[in-house]
């Protein structure tokens, strides 16, 4: 750790020198909140023939997750549990994921990694400073690694998005049957909306500053990335941009490979309806 007790160690950034180097492919993290667009926006980023895409790898269930490296390497080395050496292993991972990029496409230039704010605590250190950001926000940023930073400008419809997922069980549009609309109702307290919407808005503050004027971070917004509210096509600017800033061409298919699982009416997904919309509608929470 720095002096300050925020960053990684000399030795560690040696470390990832030592493996990386500016070797192809690079990598780009896709950090968001949950419930950001994400998916949608991978599989846009998964048809150019240059970038792979591995998914959330923080989440256990995904295949080739960090999760699944880490079960393999401790059976192997049971040291590798140990917060000391939470950063090689995290690095060994990497490499494991580059190696599957070019197997899986030769040309790979680009891979990216999706990861939740939620879950970038989970590369740790032995000690840290409370209430300090993620120490892998801090590597990310020392390696001048590709950073995408997905935020929704609508922030309570993130919230209110997050909760239906989780009461329902529903997260994306491949969960329906062809032609089914997502109909069920979820209860919001609203005193959980407000504390997770003020926490959302924190958070992305405290991001963007921490990569401010950083030339290898982008600041993107769903609410850009399609052309219409239909969402049936993504925006050609929005996709152009995304292209250059990753140094490949434009050559993105801009047909979504998923459609918007809610309706523009969201409150029509909500049994509290009158309740919540006179909450967010009624001006009482400020800039939020």
């Amino acid at each position: 750790m720095t002096e300050d007790g925020r960053g990684p160690t000399k030795r560690q950034l040696s470390e990832v020198d030592e493996i990386h180097g500016s070797a192809e492919p690079r990598f780009c993290f896709l950090i968001a909140r949950p419930r950001s667009g994400t998916t949608v926006f991978k599989r846009m980023l998964e048809t150019h023939p240059e970038i792979v895409s591995l998914g959330e790898i923080f989440t256990e269930s995904v295949k080739r997750s960090y999760f699944d490296f880490l079960k393999e390497l401790v059976a192997r080395e049971p040291d590798a549990l140990l917060p000391s050496r939470s950063t090689g292993v995290f690095l060994q991972y990497l490499e494991s994921c580059r190696s599957h990029a070019l197997r899986t496409k030769p040309r790979c230039k680009i891979i990216v990694l999706d990861i939740k704010y939620d879950q970038a605590h989970l590369i740790c250190e032995p000690w840290w400073t409370l209430e300090g950001l993620p120490r892998l926000l801090f590597l990310m940023r020392e390696r001048k690694w590709k950073v995408i930073d997905l935020h929704r400008q609508d922030i309570f419809r993130l919230v209110i998005s997050n909760q239906i997922a989780i009461q329902t069980k529903i997260y994306h549009s491949n969960s329906l049957k062809p032609g089914e609309r997502h109909s069920a109702s979820a209860h919001i307290d609203p005193q959980q909306l407000v504390f997770n919407a003020k926490n959302t808005k924190a958070a992305y503050s405290a991001i963007s500053n921490h990569f401010k004027g950083r030339k290898e971070y982008r600041l993107a917004y769903y609410e850009d990335m399609f052309a219409d509210a239909s969402g049936s096509s993504f925006s050609e600017a929005f996709a152009e941009g995304i292209a250059k800033f990753l140094g490949v061409d434009n050559v993105f298919n801009l047909a979504p490979k998923l459609q918007k699982l809610l309706s523009e009416d969201v409150y029509s997904y909500i049994s509290n309806a009158d309740e919540i919309r006179a909450l967010v509608e009624g001006g009482s929470l400020g800039s939020l």
